[in-house]
């Protein structure tokens, strides 16, 4: 699906039916009160009045146009109704919805149009398939699509952001500026992110562990640096569970992942000179009174240059000045070969003395094969059990003694200057890549010193 255009959902459950609701139409969800303010009308679906961010705003109550069935009882999930304050071409209404569910990504591709006649006094026209987005066991459902712009237009009832002037009129307060996030379940916290710079969260993919509690996995075919929650200064989780779910945060053509259990909600916050203590992370809380940790994103890739590491080659690349990429990267010196183990990785071709079929050797089915007329030690990189006989060996020199590493296959020859180093973390406990290519054909590899592995 990473080659689709992804929209992101709001889901929401109204009587029986899953709504989705684009996000960048969702400013905030707050509990729907216990006796609403009324603006009373003879016809129209208006449940009442609340009042956000200074403004009044009026809201719609679906089941009062539509059927849309009963609720199911679900043990120990509260029936708590909320609004969804919506917004869209300057015009700001709520939805009354019996229950908010978690932020969804789904694939443009994915949607379907079930309604051909484009009735003007319809708000549902397509729906779409949630499979698995989420850790969530409800994520196997199927969201009817709300047209936020056809909602209001057939309610005439709104918020509109510039009314005309009016004498008697009361000044209005100025708007908030408030801001979308997507709430995350990270360890015993919930996390805050701003919604635009989550780009998707996805199941914990395996991870590469480089040392000192630093790992990265592939993403989009991008080396991606994953954090730890002790690295953010967030607590695990209560019950000891692992993470399943993976959330990428990007910045300027540069990406980060974060290991959640749970993508719970999208709200907003005017978070304007909300202080923070350490400088990443920062208190607030949420409507309902729930603490939530706020990350704040920028502080996040300052903390974490290992980003570089994810460069996606894009335009920001390209603007960026020789002088600054020189202070990330240098021209590779030596000559390095590309191979392929349990991932793909580049050695310095100074060491490797050659390279042979698996096939052509003679093994003694002890770990060893022969060399020049003697034994010489097997080390097998390759991921998984696959065909015994198929591969490449590499015969490396470690010192007076060689080692013969067998791998999945050669891929290619970077000769010197024709690639670029990347180096990460500090002195003695760095990672090394190596990079080859230019914008959407740039690859970069690991680089591992298999004299030193051999030792």
């Amino acid at each position: 699906m990473s080659g689709d255009k992804l929209l992101q959902l709001a889901q929401a459950c109204i009587g029986a039916v899953w709504v989705g609701v684009p996000a960048d139409s969702v400013v905030q969800a707050i509990p729907f009160p216990s006796a609403p303010a009324l603006l009373p009308r003879r016809q129209g679906a208006l449940a009442g009045v609340v009042e956000h961010a200074g403004r009044l705003v009026p809201v719609i109550d679906l089941a009062r146009w539509v059927y849309v069935g009963t609720p199911p009882q679900e043990a120990g999930r509260p029936a708590t109704a909320h609004v969804l304050i919506l917004h869209a071409a300057g015009r700001t209404i709520g939805l009354k919805v019996d229950r908010v569910g978690a932020l969804a990504e789904v694939a443009a591709d994915d949607v379907t149009c079930l309604h051909h006649d484009d009735h003007e006094e319809e708000v549902f026209q397509c729906a779409v398939r949630l499979s698995g987005n989420d850790s969530d066991s409800d994520s196997d459902r199927i969201l009817s699509l709300l047209d936020v712009d056809r909602l209001a237009h057939l309610s005439a009832a709104w918020h509109q952001d510039v009314a005309p002037a009016a004498p008697s009129a009361m000044p209005e307060k100025p708007p908030s500026a408030l801001r979308s996030y997507a709430v995350l379940q990270a360890g015993a916290a919930r996390v805050a992110l701003a919604a635009d710079v989550l780009s998707e969260v996805l199941p914990l993919p395996p991870l590469d562990v480089l040392g000192a509690g630093s790992a990265y996995c592939i993403w989009r075919g991008r080396h991606l640096p994953v954090l730890t929650h002790a690295a953010l200064g967030l607590e695990p989780a209560v019950d000891g569970t692992a993470p399943k779910l993976l959330a990428v945060v990007e910045r300027a053509g540069l990406a980060l992942g974060l290991p959640v259990h749970a993508a719970l909600s999208l709200q907003s916050f005017d978070t304007t000179g909300l202080a923070q203590p350490d400088g990443l992370l920062s208190a607030l809380f949420d409507p309902d009174g729930t603490p939530l940790r706020l990350l704040d994103e920028a502080c996040l890739f300052a903390r974490f240059p290992e980003a570089e590491l994810s460069r996606d080659g894009g335009a920001e690349q390209r603007n960026r000045s020789d002088a600054a990429r020189a202070s990330r990267q240098v021209a590779n010196s030596a000559a390095y070969i590309v191979f392929e183990g349990d991932g793909m990785y580049a050695a310095p071709i100074e060491t490797v003395e050659r390279i042979v079929s698996l096939r052509e050797v003679a093994t003694d089915g002890d770990g060893a094969m022969a060399w020049e007329g003697r034994p010489i030690r097997l080390r097998d990189l390759r991921a998984g059990a696959g065909d015994a006989a198929g591969g490449d060996v590499m015969v490396v020199r470690s010192g007076d003694a060689h080692v013969g590493y067998v791998v999945s296959r050669v891929h290619l020859l970077v000769p010197p200057g024709s690639g670029r180093i990347y180096r990460m973390g500090g002195a003695g406990a760095g990672w090394e890549f190596i990079a080859t290519g230019d914008n959407a054909a740039q690859a970069s590899y690991r680089i591992v010193d298999l004299g030193a592995l051999a030792a």
